[in-house]
């Protein structure tokens, strides 16, 4: 979509003249998304907003995860000397906004859940 030729087997993603990068179990985010899930299902609030809630923040992290191997499929160079954990970097940050996300989705002004205690 992006005007590049990419190659992909089962588990590596080649941009050609660009980069390879591996695609590994733990980079598919599944990581990420059950602690956001756990957390929103756990969470007591109404059925309806808590899936809507929940699909929207799950296509949210996809999101996010596929742009990250778009940008390191185009601009990562393995030959530079510059050494980067990006797999940290993008957990450090996914979950600052997943605990930005929840904060102010906890605080949002919904009706209680009957029966639930404060």
């Amino acid at each position: 979509m992006l005007g590049f030729t990419c190659i992909s087997n089962d588990h590596q993603l080649l941009v050609a003249g660009h980069g390879i990068i591996d695609v590994v179990y733990s980079c598919l985010g599944l990581g990420v998304m059950s602690f956001f899930a756990a957390f929103v299902i756990a969470y007591p609030k109404e059925l309806k907003p808590k899936l809507i809630f929940l699909l929207t923040g799950l296509v949210f992290i996809q999101v996010l995860n596929v742009l990250r191997f778009v940008l390191l499929a185009v601009l990562w160079d393995k030959k530079s000397h510059l050494i980067l954990d990006h797999h940290t970097i993008f957990n450090i940050v996914i979950y600052i906004i997943i605990a930005v996300t929840l904060y102010f989705w906890v605080k949002h002004d919904d009706k209680p859940v009957a029966g639930a205690k404060n």
